[in-house]
C-alpha cells in the first residue's frame, strides 16, 4: 500500500480551462520519479479532487464513465441534459457517460468534487463506503485508523481493507 498525501496531488488546469484540478493517480502512470504527469497522455484511469470556484460547465471525456463524488463541505447541484442532481452529503455522487455535458451551480460557494474517470471497455467498480472485495485504490473523505482524511492509497496488487463509509473506493 503506498499513502498518498495532498502534497503529492499534481494540479492541473480542467480541459476547457474553467478551473484547476489535482490529479491523484492515473493508470497507466505516464510520470517518472519526481515528474508531474503529461496532461497529454493517454489513461485508462484517472483520478482527480477538482476545486469547484465558479459555476461552469464541466470538461467532457468522450470514451469514458465518469463518477463524481462531494468531497467538499459545500453542496453542489449538477446539471446533466437539463436535469438539476443535488450533491448535499459528502459522498454522493453521480455517475455519467463522459461525453455527457454538465454544468454546476454553487449555492452555497466553492467545493470540491472527487472524479474518477474509466476509459469505455476497461473493467473497474467504483463505490463509497464498506467494500467486501480488495480494492486498487481509497479515498478518505473523512478520517479512518489507517488513512488521514483527504488522503489516498493505491493497492498494487489489490489488496482488502477496512473501509469506513466515507471511503470511496475503486475495485
Amino acid at each position: 500500500m503506498r499513502i498518498v498525501t495532498p502534497a503529492e496531488y499534481w494540479p492541473q488546469p480542467w480541459k476547457n480551462g474553467g478551473g484547476i484540478t489535482h490529479e491523484i493517480v492515473r493508470w497507466p502512470d505516464s510520470r517518472g520519479p519526481g515528474r508531474a504527469p503529461d496532461p497529454g497522455a493517454a489513461y485508462d484511469i484517472r483520478i482527480s479532487l477538482a476545486d469547484d470556484n465558479v459555476a461552469a460547465p464541466f470538461s467532457r471525456f468522450p470514451g469514458f464513465r465518469r463518477w463524481s463524488f462531494l468531497a467538499g463541505a459545500a453542496p453542489i447541484v449538477l446539471d446533466v441534459a437539463g436535469r438539476p442532481h443535488e450533491l448535499t452529503r459528502l459522498g454522493d455522487h453521480l455517475e455519467v457517460g463522459g461525453d455527457v455535458p454538465i454544468t454546476c451551480a454553487l449555492p452555497a460557494g466553492p467545493t470540491r468534487l472527487l472524479n474518477i474517470l474509466v476509459r469505455d471497455g476497461v473493467a473497474a467498480v467504483v463505490g463509497h463506503g464498506p467494500c467486501p472485495q480488495p480494492v486498487r485504490f481509497v479515498f478518505a473523505l473523512e478520517a479512518m485508523p489507517w488513512l488521514p482524511q483527504g488522503c489516498s492509497a493505491v493497492f498494487e496488487p489489490p489488496e482488502l481493507a477496512i473501509l469506513e463509509r466515507h471511503a470511496i473506493w475503486l475495485v
